[in-house]
């Protein structure tokens, strides 16, 4: 290749393609100078003949193909002028060597050009070398990983994202060598100031090394878990001692240390003028005989803001020391003192002291005395002194007597055992660390927030109560303010609560706040009365789960609520007579009786359908599901009649419809009319239904001759098949079944179980009388459940044994007989998912059976006075019949020690008249 130098610069090649040239300032200044003076291809009268001469030519273009950058030439006809040309080189950058790249540290790039730059480091060295330039970081490093042997890491230096003043290598398990490669990083490097380094097997070597190098520059240095031994701590020690020292954190936990190491840091401490804030020396085998060193550096470093001493063996008179000091301190907010042995007195007075820091100490904000051996009486002593602080948000006692409750307030309970637990919850400072809930609550640890629960009244509202879930629904009096507004504020934890109100006796949702679907019984004490409710919806309140309950700065919390602020106390009013305003959540089924939602419906439902063979007679998968809407709209309906009908002769104890009982309901509805569905096309359905279900023979609760109840309303489809679709009279079998429902409808539609319930049974007289005689209806259900019970298993009657206290009663007459008794029986069991695969169908329990009572009273009618008319004792309150009843089974079922115990009644409870007011 040949290169002249005249009016353009080009360079010839093959495809005689011309490129213009760019040089870097330096030869254009050159250039200029040997143009403007003399002939500068004379080397006679040029200024610059080394310039011309034929190694200077060669020197000059080694220079310019460095710098330059070929770009194609957009001059017409390829022809560049001298003032091109001039311009050109003006704008031609100097290229910079490796290392004079400045490269981020931080960021998607820098791991990249990290490893890009190890792959080039013998050439870096060499042009450092060669032309005096300072190694950066990346070389530095490197080379150091060279001499030591290792693999190239970016050792917290070099990340993707993260604080550039922050190098966090924790739980990595470098060890020293690597150690010492970060060392060598951090030689340019001064902007770090926190140093975590945790959990890297750092020995005495690495920890001189690397506290060498960041002794000027460090704020936060974090050695725990490690080894660093005596030489290390010297090395600690005299950085400490250096007038630029700037060390506020210092961690050097779980390094085995002893008191002998500690006591060197802590004297060193004590010497210095030092800023530190925060001092963390757990897990050290420290032990008492470092407590009155301790103690000067509680009361004499002002600075001192954290002291954890986790996990270590000091015992009752040292942790006496520590709490005079912590008495008199006015400058620490967080203290760990968890997993020591204070509660060993050793002849100490070390509980005392504790008292006296919880009860005079005002500005500690976050403690943790967990599991420290106090015992029962030590316990109840805390927990009285830590009841008027209001200072301090977080306090931590597990492991020993009590539990921290919502408020604050540690809770004593005799009864419960001393909890040993293995090491779980660690206290850092003022930070949230998880965003679960603990049976010890920390409104700091789990960051709990602010709600103000309040209460839009209509009406009269007091005594008003709110229940949270978190409190397993204990009920809260929010009581009514000056302005006639009830709001309350509270703490709750992190995510989701759920809550409810009771207004006057009745549980109810807040319009005011988020609702959700619960249908579940929750367990309530209302003014000392164990109520049971069952909501379809309940209120939600949800906060954040993450959240910093205190303010670092100003160390305040984000909150009016002080802690252990004691739930306002409900007074009822004083009056001469109080009229009860009776509702059904404190009656006597509220615990246990279910009622049929249309969620539960809908699950009995589609249990039916999955059992059922209707796709065998619905084969078009469009009639199929609009058929299934059809029977779903009218399942109340065929569910209920099933119930009636099936009472009628049960198979056993089975549920069940015979072959006879269906041609009963076939004549009360006019099925058979013996033109377009004769009795002997009703059997051949009934047969044929009864045999479909081949994958249940042998279950007893499916009896091969009769229909349960998933198999009524497969029936009533074949039915509607034969009668209406063959026959012509509809189009298709969604017309088909829709015409049996219409038709069948007057009949069945009579029979609902829950109407009798509302409208005879649910009531305040009825209640009463159930809970007058509560203890007579107990004693005779427990007798008489024994037939069918195994051992183990909890109490049911069975339908033997209610034909039993019927007969022992003297009941069956022409006017009640045992169809009667039966279905008593079966119009008081509760609805259940599954009928082929639970006994529980048949099995009795005690709610069960005071519905039976009743319903068999309704039955019977005994008279309340002589002489009454059948007509007379039919139309008798359902209360009444009831009491009748139940004062018979005191005469005919009950044994004579009873009797004797409990009294025979005669006279009626409804007999007293309440007094005037």
């Amino acid at each position: 290749m040949h290169v002249g130098l005249s009016n353009k610069f080009s360079i010839q090649g093959s495809k005689r393609k011309i490129a213009s040239l760019q040089f870097s300032d330096k030869t254009v200044e050159d250039y200029s100078k040997a143009m403007s003076v003399g002939n500068p291809h004379d080397l006679n009268t040029s200024p610059f003949p080394q310039l011309y001469s034929p190694a200077g030519k060669r020197q000059m273009f080694q220079r310019v193909d460095r710098f330059s950058v070929l770009q194609p030439i957009k001059k017409e006809e390829d022809k560049l002028t001298d003032k091109d040309i001039m311009r050109q080189l003006q704008e031609s950058p100097e290229q910079k060597l490796e290392d004079q790249i400045p490269k981020q540290l931080v960021g998607s790039q820098s791991a990249r050009s990290y490893f890009q730059h190890y792959k080039v480091l013998t050439k870096v060295k060499q042009q450092n070398e060669y032309h005096k330039i300072n190694d950066s970081i990346q070389t530095q490093m490197l080379k150091q990983a060279e001499s030591v042997d290792v693999l190239p890491c970016k050792l917290g230096l070099i990340k993707l994202n993260g604080s550039e003043s922050q190098v966090s290598i924790n739980n990595h398990h470098y060890g020293d060598k690597y150690i010492s490669v970060l060392s060598e990083g951090l030689r340019q490097n001064q902007g770090i100031k926190e140093f975590l380094l945790s959990n890297n097997r750092i020995k005495q070597d690495g920890a001189v090394t690397i506290l060498n190098q960041i002794g000027k520059q460090a704020t936060v240095v974090d050695l725990s878990k490690n080894d660093i031994g005596s030489l290390g701590v010297d090395c600690l020690c005299q950085q400490l001692q250096m007038r630029e020292n700037k060390m506020e954190v210092i961690n050097i936990e779980d390094n085995k240390l002893g008191d002998k190491f500690v006591m060197r840091i802590l004297k060193c401490l004590l010497n210095t003028q030092n800023k530190v804030k925060v001092l963390n020396i757990s897990k050290n085998f420290l032990t008492n005989e470092i407590c009155d060193l301790m103690k000067e550096i509680i009361l004499q470093l002002d600075n001192l803001e954290e002291l954890y001493i986790h996990w270590n063996q000091i015992k009752g008179s040292g942790g006496q020391k520590i709490f005079e000091a912590l008495v008199e301190n006015k400058n620490m907010i967080v203290f760990d003192g968890s997993w020591n042995s204070f509660g060993i007195s050793e002849k100490s007075n070390c509980t005392q002291k504790v008292c006296d820091f919880l009860s005079q100490n005002k500005v500690m904000l976050h403690c943790d005395l967990s599991a420290n051996q106090f015992t029962l009486p030590d316990c109840k002593l805390i927990a009285s002194s830590l009841k008027p602080n209001r200072t301090m948000y977080g306090f931590h006692f597990a492991g020993n007597w009590g539990v921290v409750d919502p408020r604050g307030f540690l809770i004593i309970d005799e009864n419960s055992q001393q909890k040993v637990l293995g090491e779980t919850l660690r206290i850092k400072g003022l930070e949230q660390v998880t965003t679960l809930r603990h049976e010890d609550v920390c409104w700091i640890c789990e960051g709990w927030q602010e709600q103000v629960f309040d209460w839009i009244p209509d009406g009269e509202c007091d005594p008003l109560f709110l229940h949270m879930n978190f409190e397993e629904y204990k009920q809260v009096y929010v009581p009514k303010r000056n302005d006639g507004t009830y709001k309350l504020p509270l703490m709750v934890p992190a995510g989701q609560t759920q809550f409810l109100f009771t207004v006057i006796d009745n549980q109810t949702t807040g319009a005011n706040y988020e609702n959700m679907k619960f249908g579940h019984v929750i367990k309530l004490k209302v003014n000392g009365i164990n109520v049971s409710c069952q909501l379809d919806n309940i209120n939600v309140v949800k906060k954040l789960k993450h959240f910093q309950l205190m303010d670092k700065k100003e160390m305040k919390a984000h909150t009016s609520v002080l802690p252990r602020t004691p739930d306002p106390i409900y007074i009822p009013p004083k009056l001469k007579k109080q009229k009860r305003i009776w509702s059904f959540p404190i009656s006597i089924w509220f615990k246990d009786f279910r009622f049929e939602n249309e969620e539960f419906l809908r699950k009995c439902f589609e249990k039916d359908w999955s059992c059922s063979k209707i796709s065998k007679v619905v084969k078009n998968p469009d009639e199929f599901n609009e058929v299934k809407n059809l029977l779903w709209k009218d399942y109340k309906m065929i569910k209920e009649t099933y119930k009636w009908y099936s009472s009628y002769n049960p198979s056993g104890d089975v549920w069940s419809i015979s072959s006879n009982v269906i041609t009963d309901f076939s004549s009360s509805t006019e099925l058979v009319d013996n033109k377009t569905f004769k009795l002997s096309d009703l059997d051949l359905k009934f047969i044929a239904t009864c045999a479909a279900s081949i994958e249940y023979k042998g279950n007893y609760r499916n009896p091969e001759r009769a229909l349960c109840r998933y198999q009524f309303m497969e029936f009533l489809v074949r039915v509607s098949d034969d009668k209406y679709l063959k026959q012509k009279q509809a189009n298709n079998m969604v017309e088909s079944v829709q015409m049996i429902l219409e038709q069948c409808r007057p009949i069945m539609s009579q029979y609902n179980a829950q109407k009798w319930r509302d409208e005879r049974y649910f009531n305040e007289q009825c209640d009463d009388c159930l809970k007058y005689y509560k203890t007579l209806l107990n004693y005779v259900y427990n007798r008489y459940s024994i037939k069918k019970v195994k051992p183990g298993q909890k109490k049911f009657m069975c339908l033997d044994e209610l034909h039993e206290i019927c007969g022992q009663a003297g009941l069956f007459d022409e006017k009640f007989v045992d169809r009667d008794a039966d279905l008593a029986f079966n119009l008081s069991m509760m609805l259940q998912i599954d009928e082929l695969e639970s006994d529980r169908i048949f099995q009795m329990t005690f709610v069960e059976f005071l519905e039976a009572i009743a319903r068999i009273a309704e039955k019977v009618s005994l008279p309340a006075a002589p002489d009454m008319s059948w007509e007379q004792r039919q139309q008798q309150p359902l209360h009444i019949k009831l009491e009748r009843f139940l004062i018979l089974l005191a005469q005919t079922c009950a044994s004579e020690e009873y009797k004797s115990q409990f009294g025979n009644p005669q006279k009626s409870i409804f007999d007293v008249q309440p007094e005037d007011d």
